[in-house]
């Protein structure tokens, strides 16, 4: 449920129940009259009250047949003129909440500190300061709902045009026709592709036979008012009537005024003035064309164009660029013409362009990288083969250094292969080893044995 809905239904509530309560007289037979006493004597009481929910009656009662009177307390009957103060209207500014708040809500405060009401009016005041903190923010109401600058900041072309819109349904609810005109020719000037526009045609089509019944009227009464003023005149002395007609050729100078600057301006709806003739008949004129022009319109292909346009708006706001060209492709071929287009198409084309050179930038820059990769392998693997080629050499040349040494003691062997050199010689030592051993033992001569140890025959040696 949205911000104003369930705050706002409580309250509006609570206002609906106390707005039955109202003067009440008990008669001796039993019947209640309720509604409002609206005068009293010492000898009855006339009471307005309702036969039924839309039918209302009057009836004066004598006292001699009441039984009871309850009337109804002062901080009632101001709390039932509080009644309407929620839901709030539409696009109201942060000045006209404090009109609001600082008016008869904090009068009623001021005025009734003991009220049984005190709270229910004190709700009153804080959601209508949390609605103003609202519009401090950014935020807006439309149709009771509130879109924030983020939200609005996604389609701010059909956004304004909403806003517009909305002005133009409130004048026209109050009767205001010719204001609602006004902005709804500023749709047609400043909007005239968005969702607001397409439904507001519609709308003026049913304002325009309403106000040109006002404007048949105002211009059949032109005659009756002159004729009267004329008479006003007569009845008026020198001084007096001097000053009249003074004020009165002011205020239609102001008139002629504004009607040459809308005239400039090329605006189609021009002010009327009850005491220009010429005036009302123009806005007579003015509806009859614009019926006709608006009744021509085919207004299923301006709701594609519209909708086609809105998708343009939200998918930029979202970055979704190709998209987007492709929904304003559509509103462009059905029409849609104009700045706010033609600023969206550079949008939609400067955002394509700056992401194709991004995607470009980022595919050199992924390049760089692999080459870079490349090149350091290939470096990395030359090193490491050079690395490998110089340990084999350097091995060669302990080999080669090794064959030198043993060459210069052993004859090269014979080609053809064989036994190698290193096993040969090997064998050769221990066969020398082997052979020196067995001829110590085998060729040695033979001693006597003797009593006398080595020792001793070293001594006899000796002496």
């Amino acid at each position: 449920m949205s911000h104003k809905s369930f705050s706002h239904l409580i309250i509006a509530f609570i206002f609906f129940i106390n707005n039955l309560s109202a003067d009440s007289i008990k008669l001796k037979n039993g019947t209640v009259l309720e509604g409002k006493i609206v005068e009293e004597t010492t000898e009855s009481i006339t009471i307005e009250y309702k036969v039924t929910k839309s039918i209302n009656d009057i009836k004066t009662v004598k006292r001699s047949d009441v039984l009871e009177i309850q009337k109804e307390s002062e901080d009632e009957k101001a709390f039932k003129k509080l009644n309407g103060i929620l839901p709030t209207d539409d696009l109201l500014n942060a000045e006209e909440y404090d009109e609001i708040i600082n008016g008869p809500l904090t009068e009623f405060l001021n005025n009734f500190p003991a009220s049984k009401h005190k709270g229910k009016v004190q709700e009153v005041v804080d959601e209508l300061k949390k609605e103003k903190a609202l519009i401090e923010s950014g935020s807006v109401k439309l149709n009771g709902n509130w879109i924030s600058p983020e939200e609005a900041a996604k389609d701010n072309y059909n956004h304004s045009a909403r806003i517009v819109f909305a002005k133009m349904q409130t004048m026209s609810k109050k009767g205001n026709f010719q204001e609602a005109f006004n902005y709804f020719e500023e749709l047609q000037n400043k909007f005239l592709h968005s969702i607001a526009y397409t439904n507001a045609i519609s709308a003026a089509l049913e304002i325009l036979p309403k106000y040109d019944i006002i404007l048949t009227r105002e211009e059949k009464a032109y005659q009756i008012r002159t004729k009267e003023r004329e008479e006003q005149y007569r009845s008026m002395d020198a001084q007096d009537k001097l000053r009249t007609e003074q004020a009165f050729q002011s205020a239609m100078k102001k008139f002629q005024e504004k009607v040459k600057e809308a005239q400039t301006m090329k605006k189609v709806w021009l002010p009327i003035n009850q005491w220009d003739l010429k005036s009302i008949q123009g806005a007579r004129q003015t509806i009859l064309k614009e019926t006709k022009k608006l009744e021509s319109i085919n207004l299923t292909a301006n709701r594609t164009t519209s909708v086609a346009l809105s998708n343009a708006f939200l998918n930029v706001s979202s970055g979704d660029l190709e998209n987007a060209k492709k929904e304003l492709a559509v509103a462009k071929t059905n029409g849609a013409r104009g700045k706010a287009i033609d600023d969206l198409s550079d949008k939609i084309d400067n955002g394509l362009k700056e992401k194709e050179e991004a995607e470009r930038a980022a595919a050199i820059a992924a390049a760089e990288i692999e080459r870079k990769e490349k090149e350091d392998s290939e470096k990395e693997a030359k090193e490491k083969k050079k690395a490998e080629d110089e340990a084999l050499a350097a091995a060669k040349d302990i080999q080669k250094n090794s064959n030198s040494n043993i060459n210069l003691t052993t004859p090269e062997p014979e080609e053809g292969g064989g036994i190698p050199l290193q096993t040969i010689l090997i064998i050769i030592v221990v066969l020398l080893s082997v052979s020196t051993v067995c001829a110590k033992v085998f060729l040695k001569p033979k001693e006597e044995t003797t009593g006398f140890s080595d020792d001793a025959f070293d001594s006899s040696e000796d002496s």
